[in-house]
């Protein structure tokens, strides 16, 4: 694990996080530099960015603003594996093993590779669905912490070349994108838990009491990484995404962890209209990371933000498929919701769908792109192409998530179905986007608060967005 940065971290941990703000609404009274110092300071550093990116320098960019959705694709040997989907499931950790959370030596994760072999691997059937349902574009864990490459690689011996008979996941996976719309998006884990396994702890977090090894045992110590292996390793990996950037042509998002194995500037050469998203803008983990307030922070710092979250409603470590996740799932208004509040707080949804071990996406992913293929031929306008450049109405002016686009207003009612605004100007009208339909409102001339109560009988168990034009 010694070459393992900060960007790699046990879901068991992230889920455990809770940002704590000093103050409240941190974001008021600061300047943009003065909030990316207190963030760096107060903050989650996946809530951070490297830089602020000036959107009219970067139109080759352009896409991934306007999208605003992305699914991500957590697919490998712990999606194959019968007991679990966490991958880090062989990261033995004394925290974990108080929590009876399932952990397994190394050495069976690893056997996977052995026999598997995706037989209703379709991914041209996952991306038809996710391009109906409003995904602009996709990201797929092209080699995971385990190390394993799922296309031949010419570098080391633990890939599909060396396990499938040469077949290429990664290429069929880059077709479908193509073929239905989809821009393409590589995740690739600078860690590799397998190679020379037998000289590193399999411990996260490092433990003052023990060592362990790959096979979950407590030992004195392990053998020692030689330099020679560190360099070997640190060059299979720079290998491998050089041929990840050469053999699929263009490639339109990077999405590292654990560690960034080719520098942005190297990349460039290879794949010059590429964004790298982790390890450039900021990419909080989960709802814990990307709570309301702390996204507020992030945009009115002016970073490009992405949230990337399991589609789960409670918490398991699986990224992986685990059979959790036929039943512990979003259902189409929790995907819709998610949506509209990103878009709202100035950034963009990349939400975890993880197909099956045999290739199979689950059923139920089906079944929510259908609904929401419905809500974007009528609501679409209110997520695409909105405005994302600080300051944005939500959490300033009104508790609804709300987008804007020029003269308009997008809303998201709340529970009992209520929108309040306030220090705008009386609208020229307001409508259900749905259809349309105009809708009563109040509007307060001294305090230049508008309020609605959309009627319960024109509205759906989806959000009903409606629609302010000034």
């Amino acid at each position: 694990m010694g070459q393992a940065d900060k960007l790699a971290e046990d879901p068991f941990a992230v889920n455990t996080h809770k940002t704590r703000f000093s103050e409240v609404k941190p974001w008021e009274g600061k300047t943009p530099e003065e909030l990316r110092a207190w963030a760096k300071k107060n903050l989650h550093h996946k809530l951070t960015a490297k830089r602020v990116i000036i959107d009219e320098e970067h139109p080759e960019w352009a896409w991934f603003r306007k999208s605003g959705l992305g699914i991500f694709l957590h697919w490998g040997l712990p999606s194959a594996n019968p007991d679990t989907g966490d991958a880090w499931a062989i990261q033995w950790s004394e925290t974990k093993e108080k929590a009876g959370r399932y952990m397994e030596p190394a050495t069976k994760m690893f056997a996977i590779a052995d026999m598997w072999n995706p037989e209703k691997f379709n991914p041209n059937k996952w991306m038809k669905a996710a391009s109906k349902a409003g995904f602009g574009y996709a990201v797929l864990t092209t080699r995971h912490h385990d190390g394993y490459a799922l296309w031949p690689s010419k570098y080391g011996d633990w890939d599909t070349g060396d396990k499938m008979n040469g077949r290429d996941l990664v290429k069929d996976y880059v077709e479908a994108c193509r073929a239905n719309n989809i821009k393409v998006g590589f995740y690739y884990s600078g860690p590799n838990w397998h190679y020379a396994y037998e000289n590193k702890e399999f411990e996260h977090p490092k433990s003052e009491k023990y060592t362990i090894n790959y096979k979950h045992e407590k030992v004195d110590n392990i053998p020692k990484l030689t330099q020679e292996m560190i360099k070997n390793e640190r060059e299979e990996s720079i290998n491998q995404v050089k041929e990840l950037m050469s053999n699929y042509g263009p490639i339109d998002v990077m999405w590292w962890d654990g560690s960034v194995a080719v520098e942005g500037s190297e990349l460039k050469k290879m794949q010059p209209n590429i964004l790298v998203a982790r390890g450039n803008i900021a990419t909080p983990e989960g709802l814990g990371h990307g709570t309301s307030e702390s996204l507020k922070v992030v945009n009115e710092a002016n970073w490009w933000w992405e949230l990337c979250v399991k589609s789960e409603n409670t918490f398991t470590p699986n990224w992986h498929y685990g059979i959790e996740c036929e039943t512990n799932h979003w259902d189409t208004n929790k995907f819709l919701t998610e949506l509209v509040r990103c878009r709202a707080l100035g950034g963009n949804l990349l939400v975890n769908v993880p197909p099956k071990g045999n290739g199979e996406m689950m059923d139920w992913f089906y079944e929510v792109c259908a609904e929401m293929e419905t809500w974007m031929q009528h609501s679409r306008e209110a997520i695409y192409d909105v405005q994302l450049t600080a300051p944005l109405p939500t959490l300033d002016k009104t508790n609804n998530f709300t987008t804007v686009k020029g003269n308009n207003y997008y809303v998201m009612p709340d529970a009992q179905n209520r929108i309040e605004i306030h220090n705008v100007e009386q609208p020229k009208s307001v409508v259900l986007l749905r259809t349309k339909q105009k809708i009563d409102f109040g509007y307060d001339k001294k305090s230049k608060t508008i309020t609605v109560v959309v009627p319960v009988e024109i509205t759906t168990s989806l959000p009903d967005m409606v629609k302010f034009t000034f």
